[in-house]
């Protein structure tokens, strides 16, 4: 069985790569990617099992990346992580698709546990 292969889109480079080595630790392959421009494009032209993609990023926002996928259909369960603090933004992401929302700052053992929740059958 292959390494399942997560695309992770997060502007802040410390955060990118604690969440990538988190990943790359429990198995997991980690394409990253700093904008929201390169996230669309990545996941688009990628072959991901999975997304963990900020909502704030320049270029495109989380949610307007998850929309132009939906909208050409990419198929890539997105988890968002965001400082969003309104519920109805965290509403509005889930009902566009997104598998999971977590706030930030977050901890990583967390977001690791609800990746490897939606990764289940390939870890």
């Amino acid at each position: 069985m292959s390494r399942p292969h997560v695309l992770v889109a997060e502007d802040d480079r410390v955060v990118s790569l604690l969440l990538s080595r988190s990943l790359e630790t429990a198995g997991v392959d980690v394409t990253a990617v700093y904008d929201g421009v390169e996230a669309y494009e990545a996941g688009k032209n990628g072959d991901f099992d999975l997304a963990v993609l900020d909502q704030v990023m320049p270029g495109l926002l989380g949610a307007e990346v998850l929309h132009r996928w939906n909208r050409e259909g990419v198929d890539i369960p997105v988890i968002v992580v965001s400082g969003l603090t309104d519920d109805d933004d965290v509403i509005k992401l889930l009902d566009m698709g997104a598998v999971d929302f977590v706030r930030k700052p977050f901890n990583v053992r967390e977001v690791l546990a609800r990746v490897k929740l939606q990764l289940r059958s390939k870890l």
